[in-house]
C-alpha cells in the first residue's frame, strides 16, 4: 500500500538516480580515471597540507573574501518539493497528502543543507583557524549557515509565487543585498564575541520557524511548484548541454508591452547594419526576463560582495566587477549570434565586430556606473564618484573592444 513517507522516499530515489545518469553522459570511465580521480587526490593531498601550513597565495586574501563564499553559499539552492503534473489525478484530491509530503521535504532539505554546510565549514576551517577563528565559533557559524540558508531558500520560493516579471527580479536583489547586511553583521556579532550575535540567532530561527509553517500551509501553489521541481530536475542537464554549445529554444514572449523599448522606436537615427544589429540585441536581450534576471543577480551579488568587504577594496572591487560584467554581456553577445533566426542573415566580420563592441559597451554600461555609485557612498569618497564616471566609460569601451574580437 503506498504511504506519503513510501512515495517520498521513491521520488527521491528516482531524482538521485536521473541526477546520477546525468553524471554518468559526461563523466565516463576515462574521464573518471585521468581527471577526476587525480583531481580528488591533489585536493586531498593539499588539503592536508593547508592544515600543516597556509599556502603563499592567502597572504593576499582576508576573512571577508572567505566570509564572502559562505555567504553566496548560502544564498545558491533551492527548496525541492517532489510534486509531479500526474498528481493532479490524485494527490491534488487529497490535501492532507501534499501537506505531508511538503513537510517532508522540508525536512529533506534541512538535513541536506546540515551535510554540506558542515561539508563546506571543513574544507575552510583550515583558513579560518589561521585567521584566529576558534573552532567553538566555527561551530556557532555551521549552525548560523544551516538556518540561513534554510530561510534563504524558502523565502526565494515565497518571491517567485508573490511576484511577477521585473518586479520578481528587483525584489529578489532587494532580498539579496538585506539579506548580505544581515549575515555581514551577524558574523560581525559572534567574531567580537557579543551576545547580539545569540539574539541574531534566536530571530533567524523564528523566522525559520515561521517560513516553514508559512510552506506547509500555503495553498493555490500546485503547478508553481511542479515547474519549479521540474526545472530543478533538469538543471544538470541544462548545464551539460549548454557546455555542448546546445541551442536551447527559448519559451515565447508573453507580455503584451515589454519593459524596454515598449515603442519600439528606433534607437539610433542613423541606420546602417552595425546599428541594426545592435538595436536588435539590446532590444530582444532587455526583453528576455531570463538574462536580465542573471544581469540584476550579477548586480546585487556584487553589491553584497562590496559590502562585505572593507571599504579601502572598493575601487578595485568595482574594476574587477566591472570586467566581469563587460565579459558576461560578451557572452550573451554571443549566445545571440548563434540564434538560428540570427545566423540566416550572412553577417560580415566588418559589421558583427563594431555591433559586438557597441553591444556590449553601451549594456554593460549603466551597470558598471551604478556600482561605481555603490562604492562612493559606501566610501564617501565623492569626489572619486565624480571621476569614476569617465574612468568607467574608459573601462568599459575598452574591456567590450577586447571582448568583441572574441565574438
Amino acid at each position: 500500500m503506498m504511504t506519503v513517507p513510501k512515495l517520498f522516499w521513491q521520488r527521491l530515489a528516482s531524482d538521485w538516480k536521473y541526477q546520477y545518469e546525468a553524471w554518468k553522459t559526461a563523466v565516463d570511465w576515462v574521464v573518471a580515471l585521468y581527471i577526476v580521480i587525480p583531481f580528488l587526490g591533489i585536493f586531498i593531498y593539499e588539503y592536508l597540507g593547508w592544515w600543516r601550513e597556509m599556502p603563499s597565495w592567502l597572504i593576499y586574501v582576508n576573512l571577508n573574501a572567505f566570509l564572502g563564499i559562505v555567504f553566496m553559499f548560502t544564498w545558491l539552492g533551492t527548496t525541492r518539493i517532489f510534486l509531479e503534473e500526474a498528481d493532479q489525478l490524485f494527490l491534488l484530491q487529497k490535501k492532507a497528502w501534499i501537506h505531508q509530503l511538503i513537510k517532508l521535504c522540508l525536512g529533506y532539505t534541512i538535513g541536506y543543507n546540515v551535510l554540506i554546510s558542515t561539508f563546506l565549514f571543513l574544507i575552510l576551517a583550515p583558513f579560518l583557524l589561521h585567521y584566529g577563528v576558534s573552532p567553538r565559533e566555527i561551530v556557532w557559524m555551521t549552525l548560523f549557515t544551516i538556518v540561513f540558508k534554510t530561510c534563504m531558500g524558502i523565502a526565494k520560493q515565497f518571491v517567485e509565487l508573490r511576484f511577477m516579471g521585473w518586479i520578481q527580479n528587483l525584489v529578489r536583489t532587494v532580498l539579496l543585498i538585506m539579506a548580505g547586511v544581515y549575515w555581514r553583521q551577524s558574523v560581525y556579532y559572534l567574531l567580537s564575541h557579543s551576545v547580539l550575535y545569540y539574539v541574531s540567532l534566536i530571530v533567524l530561527s523564528g523566522v525559520l520557524v515561521l517560513l516553514l509553517f508559512r510552506r506547509v500551509t500555503l495553498r493555490g501553489t500546485f503547478f508553481l511548484d511542479v515547474v519549479r521541481e521540474k526545472n530543478a530536475r533538469l538543471r544538470l542537464v541544462k548545464l551539460l548541454l549548454q557546455n555542448l554549445g546546445t541551442y536551447e529554444k527559448k519559451p515565447m514572449f508573453t507580455r503584451k508591452r515589454p519593459l524596454f523599448f515598449r515603442s519600439s522606436n528606433l534607437l539610433f537615427k542613423k541606420r546602417n547594419p552595425v546599428n541594426g544589429l545592435v538595436e536588435m540585441f539590446l532590444k530582444a536581450e532587455s526583453r528576455d526576463e531570463k538574462d536580465v534576471t542573471a544581469y540584476f543577480k550579477m548586480l546585487g551579488t556584487s553589491v553584497v560582495a562590496m559590502i562585505l568587504f572593507p571599504a579601502d577594496y572598493g575601487w578595485l572591487l568595482w574594476v574587477v566587477f566591472s570586467l566581469m560584467i563587460t565579459g558576461f554581456i560578451g557572452v550573451l553577445w554571443r549566445a545571440a549570434m548563434n540564434n538560428p533566426f540570427v545566423c540566416l542573415f550572412p553577417w560580415l566580420s566588418e559589421t558583427k565586430v563594431p555591433a559586438a563592441r557597441k553591444s556590449i559597451f553601451l549594456m554593460a554600461l549603466p551597470g558598471q556606473i551604478f556600482l561605481g555609485l555603490v562604492v562612493a557612498i559606501r566610501t564617501q569618497a565623492w569626489l572619486g564618484g565624480l571621476v569614476m564616471v569617465p574612468i568607467a566609460i574608459l573601462i568599459g569601451y575598452y574591456s567590450a573592444k577586447k571582448v568583441s574580437l572574441k565574438s
